[in-house]
């Protein structure tokens, strides 16, 4: 198993890169310095958990997605539970409802 610190540099990197942003961006965002970006991007820096949580913060994702070797290990509950929260009461909802029925018809499939 690779070692937390690269796992972590390796998802920091992958999830500014989803967003479209720099080292610089981030580091505004999260109120970092760009030179600590940059080292826990290469794994060079172990950080507090204060700016682990501003890290997750700034991109936006729960702090678990920096923590997961593979992305397919994130239990299919908690991303559904982070796709809805990134919604409104209103397309939660719709969301909900659509799921009920897709629900439904599989069943009626399978």
């Amino acid at each position: 198993m690779k070692d937390i610190k690269y796992i972590i540099a390796d998802n920091v990197k992958l999830y500014r890169k989803k967003q479209n942003l720099t080292q610089f961006e981030l580091a505004e965002k999260a109120e970092l310095s760009v030179d600590s970006i940059k080292r826990i991007e290469h794994g060079s820096r172990t950080m507090s958990l204060e700016n682990f949580m501003r890290i997750a913060d700034a991109l936006a994702v729960p702090l678990s997605y920096l923590l997961y070797e593979n992305l397919n290990e994130i239990p299919i509950t908690e991303r559904i539970l982070n796709i809805l929260n990134s919604k409104s009461v209103n397309q939660q909802e719709y969301l909900v409802h659509m799921l009920e029925e897709m629900s439904l018809g599989l069943d009626k499939l399978l």
